[in-house]
């Protein structure tokens, strides 16, 4: 019976003292002597137009707070929750939610798929607008490039009545500057702010720059002296013509800058050079000079009854063999015998054409008139060594004085 009881009273104390031991030893416990703490997490996804949205800021608040960024599949989660009421809230600039934010308890378990669905916002932009008026004209002024430079860049061109429009702007500062080639503005520029709103009525004012243009000058001269009468043609940037003057000087006037060529002509007259080309950059070109070497142009005409310059035809010479006249002056020859001769125009033996007397028996008289300046020789076709000279000064500038 001893023997029984002691047996009970040490299987007893077995069976306690296992227990104090794990009790102690933390058995069924967290090693520290606690019990384990048990989270959950809460997740989810942002879609826009059926895709991931990444970059979207999602906010918890409520039983706790955090914050964590969409992936690039726009999926999310939140761990580490105890049990208790949460608010999930997304944002990212530039878009919309649904829903602006989903309330949620967490309550012994995970909580996925709390999702949201973004949509893009139109952006807000602005416009800055005016118009460029002309003070020549009081009126818009077409055709005027202006130019947006600061928080963005962009030309356009003024419309028909003057009318401009940057649109699509961005919040920040701009300067707009007008340009167009003959006119200064006033302002030169304007910087102009955008905060919030458009901005109209940005104006300008045009002021046109007088055109500056240049001459082309120069003289035409023959044995020395201004030859008249000569036409000059310019062709070129732009073409005119012109005629010199009683002292041979001719001028163009109102060039712009470009390439130019003059060239003269007269009839009997030929010219060194025979053109010229010049180039107007920026300053007027003078001494563009021209010479001919030619004799004057010639005509026989009736002779007056005074008025002359007589040279004698005699046996076989011209006396005086040479004259001078003025320019337009009339020569008469009077052939007194015995033999019949011309007076024909060219170097001996070849006539150049500008007169001939033809055949002249004793008795008979021929006149020339010289209508320009310069040297004319001439011979007798019948006795070529028979040769004279007519020189022509300057004088009175008409080509056909004489009235018959």
């Amino acid at each position: 019976m001893k023997n029984g009881w002691l047996r009970g009273v040490c299987f007893g104390s077995f069976v306690l003292l296992a227990i104090v031991v794990l009790a102690d030893c933390g058995g069924g416990g967290n090693g520290d002597g606690g019990a384990v703490a048990v989270t959950y997490s809460i997740s989810g996804q942002v879609t826009s137009n059926g895709s991931g949205l990444s970059g979207v800021t999602m906010s918890l608040t409520g039983a706790s707070s955090a914050t964590t960024i969409t992936d690039a599949s726009g999926n999310y989660t939140f761990t580490g929750l105890d049990n208790g009421s949460y608010t999930i809230t997304p944002s990212r600039t530039g878009f919309t939610v649904s829903p602006t934010s989903s309330p949620r308890t967490v309550s012994g378990a995970d909580i996925p798929a709390v999702n949201f669905t973004a949509t893009p916002v139109p952006a807000v932009t602005y416009s800055i607008s005016g118009q460029v008026a002309s003070v020549a004209t009081f009126s818009g002024l077409s055709g005027v490039t202006m130019t947006l430079s600061g928080a963005s860049s962009a030309t356009t061109i003024t419309d028909a009545n003057g009318n401009y429009t940057f649109t699509g702007l961005d919040n920040g500062s701009y300067t707009i500057t007008p340009s167009r080639t003959g006119f200064t503005f006033s302002p030169t520029s304007s910087p102009r702010t955008v905060s919030g709103t458009d901005i109209p009525a940005v104006n300008f004012t045009a002021t046109p720059v007088p055109a500056v243009t240049y001459s082309i000058s120069g003289q035409v001269t023959s044995n020395g002296f201004g030859l008249s009468g000569v036409t000059m043609a310019l062709t070129g940037a732009s073409s005119a013509t012109t005629v010199t003057d009683a002292s041979g000087n001719y001028t163009f006037t109102g060039l712009d800058n470009g390439s130019f060529t003059i060239t003269p002509s007269r009839t009997g007259f030929t010219f060194s050079p025979t053109s010229s080309p010049q180039t107007v950059s920026g300053v007027d070109i003078t001494a563009v000079n021209f010479t001919t070497t030619a004799g004057p142009s010639a005509q026989v005409v009736p002779c007056p009854p005074s008025g002359t310059t007589i040279v004698t035809i005699q046996d076989f010479s011209f006396t005086p063999d040479n004259v001078t006249i003025s320019a337009n002056g009339i020569v008469k020859w009077t052939n007194n015998g015995p033999s019949t001769h011309t007076v024909t125009s060219g170097t001996t033996p070849t006539p150049d054409g500008v007169f001939n007397s033809g055949i002249l028996g004793t008795g008979a008289t021929v006149c020339v008139q010289f209508l320009g300046i310069g040297t004319a020789q001439y011979f007798c076709e019948l006795h070529p060594t028979m040769t004279g000279i007519v020189t022509v000064t300057g004088g009175d500038p008409c080509l056909a004085c004489w009235d018959y």
